[in-house]
């Protein structure tokens, strides 16, 4: 009998489709497929990061607007 071979590992998502993600899920839309599109994974260490990066966005353009609004 022939060895059983290890299931295939999901790739990866991008940078675009975590970022989608994050959006989506930040605004709850979106239907099962948004989150399991082209089987790729999205690892919690890419949903921390892509929280992060989005958290320091919004802080910028928030400052940036008061900023704006005090001159």
């Amino acid at each position: 009998m022939a060895p059983a071979s290890p299931p295939p590992r999901a790739a990866k998502a991008s940078v675009a489709q975590v970022a989608a993600t994050i959006f989506f899920a930040l605004i709850a839309i979106g239907k099962r497929n948004t989150w399991e599109r082209n089987g790729v994974t999205v690892t919690p260490l890419q949903v921390v990061a892509g929280a992060l990066v989005g958290l320091v966005v919004v802080l910028a353009g928030l400052i940036s607007l008061a900023l704006l609004a005090s001159r």
